[in-house]
């Protein structure tokens, strides 16, 4: 393809995380929402009325057109690797968000399928685009904290109360969405710590139900190591009001990142992640200081970036930032975790380069 080609996307899956997808695609310059797909012929109806793009009856029916370049899945966590290899054997390439898949066996064989096809395979895992996760990897790298020693995260909101028997998120085994608000929104902390400080060599959790009437866990706590001897922790819960940051402790300092996501309708507050920068807050706590210094961090849209990387990476061949192995490496502390929750052991992770 010629470099700055318009890429013509499919979106896949019309639920509520769609609105923000496809309204960040027709904003791009980069990309073209050509048509839609979801099972659901109400939802397909209204996503390509919202859009202004197609809509096709069936994914077949969208993986032979020859006009489509790649697709977008924002469809549920089983349904990702029968689609996604799928769609590598129809030479379509896929952005898929995040989880890649349930299980390390699925992530694996369609990065070995998306490989062999010669197609990109990108996971959406926004998180680390924040500016304010950036401006952490550019201080930590850059000697400010001195070494570090502990990271913590937690990523909560009380969507548990709100699931249903209709949502495959209601299923807590691997037909839906095993360890509940870990994998829903744990996952992209587990990215950042990825990201941030490298490999983790072990974990241990607990994992427990309290509240929601879902059949799924709703609380989890999650200790882990990296190969550094680093140490983390990670909550996630399905049943408070809504708590996203991270904390880093170093030598010479600590760095807060506070995210703080408004009370909006659910769709509302989806589509607020694209200006999650302007709610996003950076503080450094230095050695021999009292109280914090705010860090300037600038406003950006991590949602944009990603798909216009994703364009970038579909014309020209380039490896995108979070490509089936970084998102494999995430998956991998989720499972873990599971591991360990079910187990009441310590989980030895591998993790692939």
């Amino acid at each position: 393809m010629a470099e700055g080609k318009v890429v013509n996307l499919a979106l896949i899956g019309a639920g509520a995380w769609s609105g923000c997808i496809g309204h960040v695609m027709n904003k791009s310059s980069r990309v073209n929402l050509v048509t839609c797909f979801d099972e659901i012929p109400e939802k397909r109806e209204a996503c390509s009325k919202k859009f202004a793009c197609e809509a096709e009856e069936s994914f077949e029916a969208v993986l032979k057109r020859d006009d489509i370049d790649g697709i977008h899945l924002a469809t549920p966590n089983f349904l990702h690797p029968e689609q996604t290899i799928l769609a590598a054997e129809h030479g379509k390439h896929i952005f898929v968000e995040k989880p890649i898949a349930n299980t390390i066996a699925d992530g694996e064989k369609m990065i070995e399928v998306c490989q062999k096809a010669g197609v990109t395979l990108m996971v959406g895992q926004h998180m680390r685009r924040l500016t304010g996760i950036r401006k952490l990897k550019e201080l930590i790298d850059g000697g400010s904290i001195g070494k570090p020693i502990q990271v913590e995260g937690n990523y909560s909101q009380n969507i548990g109360f709100s699931l249903t028997p209709a949502s495959f998120r209601w299923r807590g085994d691997d037909t839906g969405c095993p360890a509940g608000s870990l994998m829903t929104m744990g996952i992209h902390h587990a990215d950042v710590f990825n990201y941030l400080f490298g490999s983790i060599k072990s974990a241990f959790s607990y994992f427990n139900k309290l509240y929601i009437e879902a059949p799924v866990e709703d609380v989890t706590a999650l200790l882990f190591q990296y190969e550094s001897g680093v140490l983390g922790y990670l909550g996630s819960n399905y049943a408070s009001p809504k708590a996203v940051w991270f904390y880093i402790y170093g030598t010479e300092a600590n760095l807060l990142c506070t995210i703080t996501p408004p009370e909006l309708p659910f769709e509302e507050y989806l589509k607020w992640w694209e200006r999650v920068d302007e709610d996003t807050t950076v503080q450094i706590f230095k050695k021999g200081q009292t109280g914090a210094e705010a860090v300037p961090i600038a406003v950006g849209n991590p949602i944009l970036e990603e798909i216009e990387e994703f364009a970038d990476c579909i014309v020209s061949g380039r490896t995108p930032e979070t490509d089936g192995i970084s998102a494999l490496n995430a998956l991998r502390l989720i499972r873990g975790a599971i591991d360990s929750a079910r187990t009441g052991e310590q989980t030895l992770l591998s993790r692939l380069t």
